[in-house]
């Protein structure tokens, strides 16, 4: 049994030091959001104003800056710019500093809580293995062969589970597939989306404003299997059913790019996920009752979301986290007695899952990870 309290006191000299540099990052990352979110509503009100009521408008611009070299619109503009680029670069600037002190106590604390696993915060999981995972959405893009995936954070955590090799690494995924496809050309539509993308984290505990744009954050684990797939299987936590029922069902029919909708028996796992497969037969066999009870008491627990494939002898296991993986948690005091339960739980939790199928269905195998330089 790891005791999390035990290692938070060896680190503590380091904790306070970070702690320090993590108010300071949020003091200036809120100062910077809220600049932020004037631009985007002024962005949104200026052209609705002068839309409805252009000629009153002009009006008013004109009475407002007659007779004056310095009107009150060239001062507040300076103002605000002067302001919005001082905090960016100081909630940047402070942002890096914590990264480093974070890195400096989780080299410590990992070596403690899992000393059969090696972590490296200078690798990453490659955005090779991100696009087998098919895990995330696909466009048709403008230019093909291009590559669909990024993955901004840095960090992995590998060892074995039994005599089985794993790779968990921090991931920030950007989608370029989005970026980069047609639906770019679409009018208005590359403002929205920006807009969308800020707003959402404001309505949704799984998404952040530090991270606005990615398609997931979080961590994303790698295993490889001894048996060869015949296609590919995707799991994906099944939000969109619960919104819109029946419908929803129908449009996951006609998911072509993932593969058909398999229908199972576990009717608590059919609640809580869709499953997509080139295979049905194959899918049945990989989703054994045991595990589909495993990933249903896991997404129970951690209440966070959750999706896995399994393609080219590879599962690949995704759980969502607005600030990352192998990180400490920014939005609570890091000097709080549970600052590693978070790390420790998602840990363990890829872990649980790599022991379940070792037990049940004893098709694993050893096999180097493949993590970019």
């Amino acid at each position: 049994m790891v005791d999390l309290n035990k290692i938070r006191d060896e680190v503590y000299p380091l904790l306070i030091k970070a702690e320090h540099i993590r108010r300071k990052h949020l003091f200036y990352q809120k100062i910077f959001s809220v600049l932020m979110s004037l631009m985007i509503f002024g962005f949104l009100l200026l052209p609705m104003v002068t839309y409805f009521n252009n000629a009153g408008f002009s009006k008013w611009i004109a009475n407002v800056t007659q007779g004056s070299s310095w009107n009150p619109f060239q001062l507040i503009a300076t103002v605000y710019w002067v302001l919005f680029f001082i905090t960016m670069v100081a909630s940047y600037t402070t942002k890096n500093k914590y990264r480093t002190s974070e890195r400096e106590i989780l080299k410590k604390a990992l070596h403690k809580m899992v000393p059969e696993f090696k972590f490296d915060f200078k690798k990453q999981i490659s955005p090779k293995l991100i696009e087998e995972s098919k895990l995330l959405p696909s466009y048709a893009q403008v230019k093909k062969n291009k590559q669909s995936s990024y993955n901004l954070h840095f960090g992995t955590l590998s060892g074995r589970v039994g005599d089985t090799q794993i790779a968990m690494g921090d991931v920030n995924i950007i989608n370029q597939g989005v970026y980069s496809s047609f639906l770019m050309y679409i009018p208005l539509f590359p403002y929205l989306n920006f807009v969308y993308n800020y707003i959402r984290p404001w309505f949704s505990k799984h998404h952040s404003n530090e991270n606005m744009g990615s398609s997931f954050v979080g961590m994303f684990a790698v295993v490889d299997f001894n048996k060869k797939f015949n296609g590919h299987t995707i799991v994906l936590s099944d939000a969109m059913e619960k919104r819109v029922g029946h419908l929803a069902k129908n449009l996951q029919n006609f998911n072509a790019a993932r593969g058909i909708l398999v229908e199972l028996e576990d009717t608590e796992f059919e609640n809580d996920f869709m499953v997509y497969s080139t295979d049905q037969v194959e899918a049945r066999y990989i989703l054994s009752t045991s595990l589909m009870e495993r990933i249903t008491r896991l997404k129970r627990k951690i209440d966070k979301p959750i999706m896995l494939s399994f393609n080219k002898n590879k599962l690949y296991l995704g759980i969502q986290h607005p600030y990352g993986f192998l990180c400490l948690n920014k939005e609570e005091s890091l000097l709080k007695s549970d600052v590693f339960e978070k790390v420790h739980e998602d840990i363990y939790a890829a872990i649980g899952i790599v022991e379940d199928l070792n037990l049940n269905t004893r098709i694993w195998k050893n096999q180097s990870m493949e993590v970019s330089k």
